[in-house]
């Protein structure tokens, strides 16, 4: 189940990437080929379905390399029991609000069947919207992982759940003087 769960990984990182890399191409070709009087005139449409898997789906892969922005300056104060509860507790609020994201999302998904991009008039919208649920049950499923990583390793104080991703590299503590 692991090795395919990291293939599942590295599939979603590549994507993310690909998709990344396309929406630059593409609107610097839009741009380009709009000073000759050619323009592309889809190309925003594509882009701003682009934009929607990649940043959503970028969210989960932030997530589960702890890249995400997060305020831990109270949390290292506790000791590593009490900052574990608190990591669960915070991770349980986020797989509550991701829940929302997925129902509320395919709620939206479902009302924008009908409506078409202004280029793009047999493109559906939903194939925009659908990215938000799709994305939050993925990000429900990292942050249960995170939950299961800091059950599993709950005795051992040193054992930080934002800093165990294998071939990562330690961030280094910062000062702030």
């Amino acid at each position: 189940m692991k090795k395919i769960y990291e293939i599942y990984c590295k599939i979603q990182e590549m994507i993310v990437g690909t998709v990344f890399v396309s929406i630059v191409v593409l609107i610097f070709s839009a741009a380009f080929f709009r000073q000759f009087n050619k323009p592309i005139v889809w190309a925003d449409d594509i882009a701003k379905f682009l934009f929607s898997w990649a940043a959503f789906l970028g969210a989960d892969v932030a997530m589960r390399h702890s890249r995400l922005v997060g305020v831990d300056m109270l949390v290292k104060k506790f000791n590593p029991k009490i900052a574990k509860i608190v990591q669960i507790a915070v991770f349980s609020i986020i797989i509550a609000l991701l829940a929302a994201f997925v129902v509320q999302g395919i709620k939206l998904s479902i009302e924008s069947v009908d409506r078409s991009f202004q280029t793009l008039s047999r493109f559906s919208y939903s194939f925009v919207t659908v990215s938000l649920p799709v994305s939050s049950a993925m990000m429900i499923l990292t942050a249960c992982i995170k939950i299961g990583k800091i059950i599993t390793h709950f005795r051992e104080d040193d054992y930080n759940v934002l800093r165990d991703n294998p071939g990562d590299e330690e961030i280094p503590e910062k000062s702030c003087c």
